[in-house]
């Protein structure tokens, strides 16, 4: 079968695809026993969106779409680009003030997250090849297409209000999420899910890591004072 119409029957299948990113996607409640000062988000987008988009050119180079690092259609850059940036941001967020702030007016630092490795792949060649011999009737059922999976190491930072870098910690994060009806997602959400998953597969080595450090965190963010004070406001 050509792949260009093997992409095409994907992309249809992927339509029927019941299940959607939801705001629970983008929390965990794995909290800090101790939790530190209240600390800002700084994401280091270019180190996201470079990683992004070189995982977006592999798979359009791969999947002969077209024969060079061209998008068909805008919207394949910007839901697996601009949208998967728009996710670390809004999950990190969500890490720190569910997770490590205290509920706390003033700031006292920014917590700093750079993304130091990122890789992109769809396994599970062997549902689409079923789907495929099949003429795609178990997946009216619900039988995987493919699933897609993330790999990343994670870099996190905190700094004082003095912009002081106080300690790094790094960690691997994995995430995988299936392409099919039902009970999956279609390929752009399963990306996404992906990413999400790995980036809190991630925050969670990092969480433990910094466990035993809170109290002599917490100091010295007290001590260097808050942002508020030294912004002169």
């Amino acid at each position: 079968m050509n792949k260009h119409i093997l992409l095409f029957l994907l992309f249809v299948l992927s339509l029927g695809a019941c299940r959607s990113l939801r705001v629970r996607d983008f929390h965990t409640n794995q909290n800090l026993p101790a939790r530190l000062p209240r600390l800002g988000l700084l994401v280091h987008e270019r180190s996201f969106l470079e990683a992004f988009d070189c995982a977006l050119d592999r798979e359009v180079v791969i999947n002969n779409v077209v024969s060079g690092p061209y998008a068909p259609a805008p919207w394949v850059a910007y839901e697996v680009t601009d949208q998967a940036l728009e996710d670390a941001f809004q999950v990190l967020g969500n890490e720190l003030d569910d997770n490590l702030n205290q509920v706390s007016t003033p700031r006292y630092g920014h917590a700093r997250f750079k993304l130091l490795f990122y890789k992109r792949r769809n396994s599970g060649w062997g549902w689409t090849v079923a789907s495929v011999s099949t003429l795609f009737v178990p997946n009216l059922l619900g039988m995987p297409v493919r699933t897609h999976r993330a790999e990343l190491e994670l870099q996190m930072e905190i700094l004082d209000a003095k912009g002081k870098m106080l300690v790094r910690y790094t960690a691997p994060g994995a995430g995988k999420a299936i392409v099919a009806a039902y009970h999956g997602y279609d390929n752009s959400n399963a990306t996404r899910k992906a990413n999400l998953l790995a980036l809190q597969s991630a925050m969670s080595k990092i969480k433990k890591k910094l466990e035993a450090d809170v109290p002599s965190l917490a100091s010295q963010l007290e001590a260097a004072g808050t942002l508020r004070k030294l912004d002169g406001k």
